[in-house]
C-alpha cells in the first residue's frame, strides 16, 4: 500500500508539472501577422471615441486588411508534413518517448493534438475562411454604426478598390454585404481594381533588389535565431513531443504557422499544435517574424517608407476634393482592401510606432525590444485597418480646434499617436504639409531597371559596331 501510494503521489506530481495549454487560464495570444483581430484590439474605446464636439465628418477614408484565411498554396506543402509529424508525436507519447515526462505535453492537449487533421482543400488555398468573411463583415457593420451619415445605404457614396483575386473580392462582398444588407446591393457600388495602388511592391524594382532580395533585411532574424536561447527554445520543443533529437527549425515554424492559422480560424478552440510552445516561445516567435516585418516593410528600410506615400497620397488626395471644394463631392468614403504590408508601410510613412531605437537581433531582453512600439501582433492582426476622417468644424464650437477641417486618424479603430496631433486629430493644413501628396514620387522604383535596360542597350550598338 505504501509503495502504491509513493507512486501515485509521483505520478501527480510529474502530472502538475507537465505544459498544459488546455489548463492555461491566460495563454499567450500574440501570434504576430496570423493574430486574430479579436485578441490584437481587445480594450477598443467606447463608442464615442470618434465624435470631435463642434464638428461634422464630411469624407471617410478605409485602408483595410482581410480577415483569417485558408494557408496559401505555397504553405501546403510543408504544412501538410503535419500529419506525419502527429502521427509520430502519438507513437511518442504512447511508447514513453521522454527523458523527463515533466516536460511533455500533457494528456488532455495530447487529446486534442491526436484528433487533429489535415482538412484543406487546395482549390480555396489562400481564400477567406468562414471566420474570416464573417469579422469582416463585423468590422463594416462598426464603422457603419460610427459614421451612419457618410456610410449610408447609397451605393454611389462609395468607391471601393480591390485586387482582383479571390480573397480580395470575397472581402469586398463581405463588406459590401455588411453596409448594404443585401448579397447583390453591394455589386452596384463604384469599384475599382487598381493593383498598383494597393500592391505597390510587386510593381518596384529597386524594393525587390535592395529589400526583398538582399541577404542584410533578414540580417537582424538570422542573428536573433542564432542565439543560444533559440536553438535551446526548439530542443525543448523537439522533447516535449517526444523527440530525442531536434527538429528542424522550418518543421518547428510550421507547427508554430499552423498553431496559429488554427486559433485564427476559431478564436473559441484551443489550437492542437499551440501545445507544443509555452508562453515564452511563442514571445520569442512572435519577436523574429517582428524583426523582419521591421527591416522588409518598415522603419528599416528607407525604400519602404517611400513606397508608403502612394497610399498616403491617395488619402490626401481624397480628402483635397471635400476640403477645398465649395459642392460637396462623391464619393463620401473610400475604402480600399489589401495585404498587411501595404498596412505597415502607411503607418511607417504615417510616422506612426516608432521606437526610440531600432529592435536588432541582439537586444530581445532590454526593454527598448519588450516595451517596443512595432509589434506585428497589434499592428497587423487579420482585419487590421488605418481610417482616417475629415472633419469640417466650427472653430467657435471647441476650444481645442483651430482649423475649420481636422483629420481624425485610427489604428484599428483607436486614435493614432502621429506627432504634432492631439489624440490622432490633426489640422487638415498640418496634415497636407507634412504629407504633401507632391513630394511622392515612385519614380525610383524603376530608376534601376531603366538603367540596366539603357546599359544593355549601349552594349548592344557597341557589339553591332564591332562586329560590322
Amino acid at each position: 500500500m505504501r509503495c502504491a501510494f509513493i507512486l501515485l503521489m509521483a505520478a501527480l506530481c510529474a502530472r502538475a508539472d507537465e505544459i498544459c495549454l488546455t489548463s492555461e487560464e491566460d495563454p499567450y495570444l500574440l501570434f504576430g501577422t496570423k493574430t486574430a483581430y479579436i485578441f490584437s484590439n481587445r480594450g477598443i474605446p467606447n463608442a464615442k471615441a470618434h465624435e470631435v464636439p463642434g464638428c461634422q465628418p464630411v469624407a471617410f477614408w478605409l485602408l483595410s486588411r482581410h480577415g483569417s484565411h485558408n494557408p496559401e498554396a505555397n504553405e501546403t506543402a510543408e504544412l501538410q508534413q503535419l500529419v506525419d509529424l502527429k502521427n509520430n508525436i502519438v507513437t511518442n507519447y504512447k511508447n514513453g518517448n521522454f527523458r523527463n515526462t515533466n516536460h511533455r505535453i500533457c494528456t488532455a492537449d495530447f487529446n486534442l493534438l491526436e484528433r487533429w487533421n489535415w482538412k484543406q482543400n487546395s482549390s480555396t488555398a489562400g481564400d477567406l475562411t468562414s471566420d474570416g468573411y464573417v469579422t469582416t463583415q463585423q468590422l463594416a457593420q462598426a464603422w457603419k454604426q460610427r459614421f451612419p451619415g457618410l456610410l449610408t445605404p447609397n451605393t454611389y457614396n462609395y468607391l471601393f478598390k480591390f485586387v482582383e483575386e479571390p480573397r480580395s473580392s470575397n472581402s469586398f462582398r463581405a463588406f459590401s454585404e455588411s453596409l448594404f444588407g443585401g448579397q447583390n446591393e453591394g455589386f452596384d457600388a463604384p469599384k475599382e481594381n487598381d493593383e498598383k495602388l494597393l500592391r505597390p511592391l510587386k510593381y518596384c524594382d529597386a524594393w525587390k533588389n535592395q529589400v526583398d532580395e538582399n541577404n542584410k533585411t533578414l540580417e537582424q532574424k538570422n542573428i536573433f535565431e542564432s542565439k543560444q536561447e533559440y536553438k535551446e527554445m526548439i530542443s525543448n520543443i523537439s522533447l516535449r513531443l517526444g523527440f530525442n533529437y531536434d527538429l528542424q527549425k522550418n518543421t518547428v515554424l510550421s507547427i508554430y504557422q499552423m498553431c496559429r492559422y488554427n486559433k485564427a480560424w476559431d478564436v473559441t478552440q484551443i489550437s492542437p499544435w499551440c501545445a507544443a510552445f509555452t508562453r515564452e516561445d511563442l514571445k520569442r516567435l512572435e519577436y523574429a517574424e517582428d524583426l523582419e516585418t521591421y527591416y522588409k516593410y518598415g522603419y528599416g528600410s528607407t525604400v519602404s517608407e517611400k513606397i508608403g506615400c502612394s497610399i498616403i497620397k491617395d488619402m490626401v488626395d481624397f480628402f483635397k476634393n471635400h476640403a477645398e471644394r465649395e459642392l460637396r463631392q462623391q464619393p463620401k468614403a473610400m475604402i480600399q482592401l489589401t495585404d498587411y504590408p501595404m498596412i505597415l508601410m502607411a503607418l511607417t510613412k504615417l510616422g506612426s510606432r516608432q521606437d526610440s531605437a531600432p529592435i536588432t537581433g541582439d537586444n530581445y531582453h532590454t526593454n527598448t525590444a519588450q516595451a517596443r512600439k512595432w509589434s506585428s501582433s497589434n499592428m497587423v492582426p487579420f482585419n487590421a485597418n488605418i481610417a482616417a476622417v475629415l472633419y469640417k468644424c466650427t472653430t467657435n464650437g471647441n476650444f481645442q480646434i483651430k482649423e475649420q477641417y481636422q483629420v481624425l486618424f485610427l489604428e484599428n479603430e483607436k486614435p493614432m499617436n502621429i506627432e504634432g496631433c492631439w489624440v490622432g486629430l490633426c489640422d487638415w493644413s498640418a496634415v497636407k504639409s507634412k504629407f504633401d501628396p507632391d513630394k511622392c514620387d515612385l519614380q525610383f522604383c524603376n530608376a534601376a531597371a531603366r538603367s540596366t535596360g539603357f546599359v544593355s542597350l549601349i552594349l548592344t550598338v557597341i557589339l553591332f559596331c564591332i562586329n560590322n
